[in-house]
């Protein structure tokens, strides 16, 4: 069974639906294909599918430009294929020898199809001393040029739940997850946002992702002040220990589904050393909700813990995670 092109790429945005669209036509014949986009965006499964959709049964000669060499890169171009589609991965790192010799490849080859792609952008490529007018002229006939992730935030529920599709699961994603993540840069774009995905999928234990099932470095928001220093909290011994039970409790009930209430985190208390009644509970929350470490919800909703929170939590001394 022939799988349909371009359905390994995943996204309701606009500008990506916008970039399928114009890969599609660039596929209805054989001239140059030139695919920009950061790193992470995907120019490589894009060269993948628009080879696979120009030519029937093509193999694609993936030739990855900063580590070749003149020889290799002379093979490869000489040694081709039927149905051959070449694809110069970071094309803005060849050498000025191999920009020549992919020149009079071009001049002379009768290959079925060549795509190219690079970091920079399209203007940054043009205006490079270091590539060749000609080659840049040559290749940009067709230009394909592809969004960041952080252009287009709102798909991230959708890659999210396709790369654990891939990984075939089907986890629960708890809220508190989907806005940290739509917090996150993500300067490794789709594929730091996989590269997330696989992490939670190897640590995760029961149905749904919780903020802890996150890797470290997307827990690490930096509290500034104004003079962009770190916040500092000067809590007092019996703060602290308030603060940890309380942060911690709701943490728990959280990852339990269970709601964080006044009246249920003042029994808890009453079981440990730090005994609290509901009033002195809701001064407390009031006190961590104008911090943002946690939010008061009404009714069954109960009190959620933020990320501030969370990172707030591990920064105190004395704190000991509950396993």
């Amino acid at each position: 069974m022939t799988t349909r092109p371009f359905t390994s790429i995943y996204g309701e945005h606009q500008d990506i639906k916008h970039a399928i669209h114009l890969a599609k036509q660039f596929t209805k014949n054989k001239r140059p294909v030139l695919i920009t986009g950061a790193i992470g965006t995907g120019k490589t499964l894009f060269a993948q599918e628009i080879a696979n959709a120009s030519v029937p049964h093509a193999a694609l000669t993936h030739i990855y430009c900063p580590t070749m060499d003149e020889d290799t890169l002379h093979e490869a171009f000489f040694t081709q294929k039927t149905n051959q589609v070449f694809y110069l991965d970071e094309v803005g790192a060849l050498s000025m020898p191999m920009q020549h010799q992919v020149i009079r490849f071009l001049e002379t080859s009768n290959a079925t199809k060549i795509i190219a792609s690079s970091s920079l952008s399209l203007d940054a490529l043009r205006v490079s001393s270091s590539f060749l007018p000609e080659l840049f002229y040559r290749l940009n006939v067709f230009h394909l040029p592809l969004p960041s992730l952080a252009d287009r935030k709102t798909d991230i529920p959708v890659l999210t739940t396709a790369f654990f599709q891939e990984l075939n699961m089907s986890p629960d994603i708890d809220p508190s997850v989907w806005e940290t993540l739509q917090q996150y840069p993500f300067e490794g774009n789709v594929q730091e946002l996989k590269n997330i995905v696989h992490y939670a999928s190897a640590i995760l234990e029961g149905q749904t992702v919780f903020l802890h099932h996150l890797p470290p470095f997307v827990l690490s928001p930096q509290h500034t002040t104004g003079k962009g220093k770190k916040e500092e909290h000067q809590l007092t011994l019996m703060e602290k220990q308030e603060f940890i039970f309380l942060l911690e409790a709701i943490k728990s009930l959280n990852e339990k589904g269970e709601a964080a209430s006044r009246r249920i985190l003042s029994e808890l208390s009453k079981q440990g050393d730090i005994p609290l009644t509901p009033q002195q509970v809701r001064s407390r929350l009031d006190d961590l909700e104008k911090k943002e470490y946690v939010t008061k919800g009404k009714g069954r909703a109960g009190t959620k813990i933020t990320l501030e929170g969370l990172s707030f939590l591990k920064s105190l001394d004395g704190y000991i995670p509950v396993q």
